[in-house]
């Protein structure tokens, strides 16, 4: 199966009644290999949440018309933001973090709104 087979296999039989193409859920708890979701295109929106895993998280080169909204995190490690380029508000809250956060290199045409952060390490920037 392709890639694109696999597209229309998930849009013909994971649509739900709303025309949303949902797979969240998918359970790889016993993969102990990485899982690469990049590269997706999407005219509607793309909803994460909800991830636990004993790696790490990396999200990186995200080009948006809309908003981003990060919220809720509970991370034991640290918090790495470098190298963002926003042209509207960025909102980030209820972080909960056991590690340092690193921000450099922001240039925001907005504002920065920034709620709840319970850190345990040292906020860097």
């Amino acid at each position: 199966m392709t890639k694109q087979e696999l597209v229309e296999l998930l849009k013909t039989e994971f649509t739900n009644e709303y025309g949303e193409i949902d797979i969240s859920g998918l359970d790889f708890g016993e993969f102990d290999r990485d899982i690469i979701l990049s590269g997706i295109k999407s005219k509607g929106n793309i909803y994460q949440s909800h991830q636990s895993n004993e790696g790490n998280i990396y999200q990186s080169h995200h080009s948006n018309k809309g908003v981003i909204n990060q919220s809720s995190h509970f991370n034991e490690g640290d918090v790495y933001q470098n190298r963002h380029l926003n042209q509207g508000d960025v909102y980030q809250n209820n972080h909960f973090n056991k590690g340092d956060i690193h921000q450099t290199d922001q240039h925001n045409g907005g504002d920065i709104y920034q709620g709840r952060y319970h850190n345990n390490g040292k906020v860097i920037d």
